[in-house]
């Protein structure tokens, strides 16, 4: 935590964005962390969310661009995404906003790409769906504080 104290908000970012994307990492250990750090709520939401938002973006992108490929060569992956293509197609947007789940969230949001859900409602959905988490975790930190 000192290493990311020391790089500030940019460190916060850095955590979250590789915390979704296809890193296992759980962000909101670092979030409550730079609240505790007496970071402005506000600001850390909106790096926390702007940092989850696009690397579940990256995470889409790699679905969409190298679909065929990854496919290919992660059988377990694709299975588990072929489970979900009819609701992707369907319901893009749940599976877009229920992105900051841990474990199935990355394989939503890759499918999303994969089956070339709208970017511009993915990202969107994600962004509301990450910000909501992070503000519900903000508001039960501060919650408990009082």
């Amino acid at each position: 935590m000192d290493f990311l104290e020391s790089l500030g908000l940019f460190g916060l970012f850095l955590v979250c964005f590789l915390a979704s994307s296809l890193y296992p990492l759980g962000s909101e250990a670092f979030v409550v962390g730079f609240l505790v750090l007496d970071y402005s709520w506000f600001l850390v939401w909106i790096v926390a969310t702007l940092g989850n938002t696009l690397g579940a973006l990256t995470t889409y992108g790699i679905g969409y661009l190298g679909d065929t490929y990854c496919l290919k060569h992660f059988e377990k992956m694709h299975a588990k995404i072929y489970r979900y293509k009819d609701g992707i197609q369907k319901r893009g947007f749940i599976y877009a906003f229920f992105s900051f789940l841990p474990i199935v969230g990355d394989v939503f949001v890759f499918g999303l790409g994969v089956y070339r859900y709208s970017i511009i409602k993915s990202c969107v959905f994600i962004a509301l769906g990450k910000g909501a988490r992070y503000l519900v975790l903000i508001a039960l930190y501060n919650k408990i504080n009082f």
